[in-house]
């Protein structure tokens, strides 16, 4: 029997290999194997989920964010790879050239966290049909960020974001223009009663919750808990604020299919001050949520006053 070679690979099939193969061996490995596999790195359909090296998929969350000093090196392989001048080769240069190859039918796009305001923009003109998404905290709280760009994307059902300032204002908009949003991921964030107050009034209905590794407060993680009914899995494995082994909030997440807050503890040096009373009767959630999300509007709203004010 004839020994099959790769390269007379039907390019439909070899297509659907590429696409498992990442953007890293799409731009510097497989082009350079042969001719045939050169031509079929350019067929969009290869380039759908563009996954910066500074994101990571681990355990059971598709879009978990991990620390990953690869992409600088990424793109300086890239530039002497292709004999690209390295004044030449920008973060905004290089992501734009990679967002380009998808010809609009990019997925999934995980952005890496020297990602520029420029580069948002352009991924929200070229890539209607996001569906999964991760945007670094640099340019959400960068003042010339465009935020209402992201109502753009009317598909999107995951959203990472770790610690945002305008994690309120984002998911108005999610609100609004995104209709089958179920999934959020602030790992290693910091939320407090003001961050789970915007999520239990803006998507409450959110079926995945990412905490892991963030700071929450037990407060917070009680608001969270007794707002969103429908979570399916939350994740606040590693958290500082509270203890994993608290029974009453183990109680509270009984609804939720698979609830994970393994090494999760409260500092020590924090002991004694958590004056937080779980509801009795009487007690309206409902109503705790829209006094406080009035007063968090008007914080909110006198905290953007001031930063006028500077300008």
């Amino acid at each position: 029997m004839d020994e099959r070679r790769w390269e007379d690979l039907q390019m439909d099939c070899l297509v659907k290999v590429l696409v498992e193969v990442g953007m890293e061996s799409l731009l510097l490995d497989v082009p350079f194997v042969c001719k045939s596999w050169y031509k079929a790195t350019l067929n969009p359909s290869c380039w759908q989920s563009l996954i910066s090296p500074d994101n990571k998929c681990i355990e059971v969350w598709p879009w978990d964010v991990s620390e990953c000093p690869n992409f600088q090196n990424l793109m300086d392989r890239f530039a002497s790879e292709y004999q690209i001048d390295g004044d030449r080769c920008s973060v905004t240069a290089f992501l734009k050239f990679v967002i380009n190859r998808s010809s609009g039918n990019a997925t999934v796009l995980k952005l890496p966290k020297c990602c520029t305001v420029e580069a948002f923009e352009f991924a929200a003109n070229v890539c209607p049909g996001l569906v999964t998404l991760s945007l670094p905290g640099n340019v959400l709280d960068n003042k010339h960020t465009n935020l209402e760009l992201i109502g753009k994307w009317k598909n999107l059902e995951v959203l990472s974001l770790g610690s945002c300032l305008n994690l309120a204002k984002i998911l108005a908009i999610i609100q609004t223009h995104c209709k089958n949003f179920y999934g959020l991921d602030l790992s290693k964030g910091f939320v407090d009663e003001r961050e789970a107050l915007s999520i239990v009034k803006l998507v409450p209905n959110i079926k995945y919750l990412n905490l892991k590794g963030a700071k929450v407060s037990r407060d917070s993680l009680v608001t969270l808990l007794c707002g969103c009914k429908d979570l399916v899995m939350f994740d606040a494995r590693d958290c500082s604020g509270f203890d994993e082994n608290d029974d009453e909030l183990s109680k509270l997440a009984s609804h939720i299919s698979k609830f994970m807050c393994e090494g999760s503890e409260f500092p020590e040096f924090l002991r004694g001050m958590d004056n937080f009373v779980l509801p009795v009767d009487g007690f309206s959630f409902q109503q705790n949520v829209e006094e406080n999300w009035d007063e968090m509007l008007n914080d909110l709203s006198n905290a953007f006053n001031d930063l006028s004010n500077e300008e």
